[in-house]
Order: structure tokens, then sequence, then C-alpha cells
């Protein structure tokens, strides 16, 4: 692991595959979130970063090193981890596991999002045993070719709305992302990237349409929406608003809007 690759991961700030420890003080928060990348997809801890991406650094690389690896060694059944010293940091590196679900001290932790869940026995068997089959939008998009699919305005668009730094390389952004594997876009990638939705999923578009009364008889008005998911989802909660009834409610400083649904 290189000092770039560790500034690329500060800059995406906190997520689903990084995590931040401003100092190494509390071993047991350390043990949790490595279970937790673990039974996850993998992770990188970043030892020596406030949560806001400050680097501070941290001191006894040797010391804590050897700390980490006696963590490592007490998460059941035993499983792969790598420690580096990068300048002031230490970085854990946890990659993809085989063995799930870990645990350590006895409790099970998933990550969910930017934080880590502890969850009972019961409780990660049932997620691994749903969890059977890879997640749709982690497959690859086949039909997604990146050098001619991916236009400058949708990466733009997207770097903008997902506050990525113009400075990022574009591939480094995405595959931290995880929305690109082995240089291949992923299902989530093309959907979030694309010009158009259909053209990768027929039924990935959106139709609104209301109705006269309750009977769905008569239509007064019907709309089909396309574009990249997230445009979509604007698009479509600016119909629905366009289209409920709002109530004013007076108040002691003023008044608010309420919609009916």
């Amino acid at each position: 692991m290189t000092i770039n690759e560790i500034k690329t991961i500060i800059a995406l700030g906190e997520g689903f595959s990084s995590e931040f420890k401003k100092s190494a003080s509390d071993k047991k928060s350390i043990g949790r979130e490595i279970c937790a990348f673990a039974n996850a997809t993998g992770g990188v801890l970043l030892i020596g970063v406030a949560d806001d991406g400050e680097i501070v650094g941290v001191d006894h690389h040797n010391k804590l090193k050897s700390e980490i690896q006696s963590i490592v060694r007490s998460i059941e059944p035993p499983l792969v981890a790598e420690t580096y010293s990068i300048e002031s940091l230490v970085a854990i590196v946890v990659p993809s596991q085989n063995a799930k679900p870990y645990s350590y001290a006895g409790k099970f932790y998933l990550r969910d999002g930017t934080s880590s869940q502890q969850l009972s026995r019961n409780e990660i068997r049932e997620f691994f045993f749903k969890e059977g089959v890879i997640h749709f939008d982690e497959k690859n998009c086949n039909s997604f070719v990146l050098d001619t699919d991916l236009t400058e305005r949708a990466w733009s668009k997207f770097q903008k709305t997902a506050r990525i730094p113009t400075s990022m390389p574009l591939k480094d952004a995405l595959s931290n992302l995880h929305l690109l594997k082995q240089g291949e876009m992923t299902n989530a990638g093309a959907w979030l990237l694309c010009e158009d939705i259909k053209k990768y999923n027929i039924s990935g578009g959106v139709i609104c349409a209301l109705f006269m009364g309750t009977t769905k008889l008569h239509i007064l008005d019907r709309v089909e929406f396309a574009g990249d998911i997230y445009g979509i989802f604007e698009e479509v909660s600016k119909y629905l608003f366009s289209k409920l009834n709002t109530e004013l409610i007076i108040t002691g400083t003023g008044r608010d809007e309420r919609l009916e649904l």
C-alpha cells in the first residue's frame, strides 16, 4: 500500500470499506472493525487519521503492529489481514474472506454503511444465507463500455454530486467506490453513470401515472422517466410533489407545508 493510495482513501472519506481511527487506544474497537470488514467485502482501517480526514499520525509503530496482529489472531475463525506503516500512519488491510461469519470476543459484527453493527449469530447466519449470491448491483455490467459509454457530462455530474476531488483519477475513484471491478463497470456504476438506464436494463426506468378516482380506468397524466438512477429519483420526486395536495399549517413563527401523503 502506498501513500497515494492512502490519500485517495482519505479523500473519499469513511465508508463501507474504509474506517479512520485517530489513535489505537481502544483495542476492542479495532477488533470490532476488522471483524466487520471480514464479514463484509473487506476494507482498510487507517490509524492516525481523524474522522474529518486530518492526518494526526501515531507513534511506536512496531509495538502497535504487534498488538494488531494479536487482535487478528483472536478472531474466529482465523483470517488474513496485513498491517503497513505508511509515513506516520498505520494501515490495516482486510481482504475479502472466505470463511464467514467471523467473530471477535465472542460477538459478530457486520459493516453497515459507515459503521459496524453487532449481530447475533442467528442474524448473521441468516444474512449470509440470503447473500448466497452476489447482489445484482455488484455484478459486472457487460454491456457498459467504460471508454465509450461514460460521457464527460455524466462523469462531471456524478463527480460533483459524490464530492469526488477533481484531482482524483477517474478509475481510482470508481474502484474505491466499488463501481469498477477488474476494469469493468458494475451494474451499480452503470446505473449511476449512464445516459439512459434502459440501455442496460429494459425495465430500469420508472413510470408515474395520475388516475381519476380509485378505479385506475381513466388516466389523467402519465410520464416515463429514464436517464441515470439518481436523476430518475430526483425527477420522480418532483413529479410526486407537483401532483400531491399541500396543506398550509399556520404556526407562531410562520407556516409549515405538509403533503397529503
